[in-house]
């Protein structure tokens, strides 16, 4: 599954799942409608994850960067690309160590 559906999805439940709870916090009374309080705050943040996960799913929306609509074969090159750069980064970090070990060895030697 792409990272763009996943937090569509994630968003779009969210934002039904506080306006769910705000109606039945009318509903049982626990909040009342003529009153401004932190109850508005609930259904507030509700529509704007619904409105979030609409632009989510869009290809140049203002998410597109932070959550890529990609599918598994690109995903997965992209997961093969950072291994190999990972990997090529933790051999020259072991080239730099053996270099110090062997200047270190030498510099003891010496003495």
């Amino acid at each position: 599954m792409n990272p763009a559906a996943s937090a569509q999805r994630l968003m779009f439940g969210s934002g039904l799942g506080l306006l769910l709870a705000t109606g039945f916090a009318y509903i049982s009374g626990v909040a009342k409608i003529d009153s401004i309080g932190l109850e508005l705050l609930f259904p507030l943040i509700g529509i704007s994850l619904i409105g979030c996960s609409i632009l989510v799913i869009q290809e140049n929306g203002v998410f597109s960067n932070v959550f890529p609509n990609q599918d598994n074969s690109s995903l997965s090159a992209q997961v093969q690309n950072e291994l190999s750069f990972t990997k090529k980064e933790e051999e020259l970090g072991d080239a730099w160590a053996k270099l110090e070990h062997s200047m270190l060895s030498r510099e003891l030697e010496e003495e």
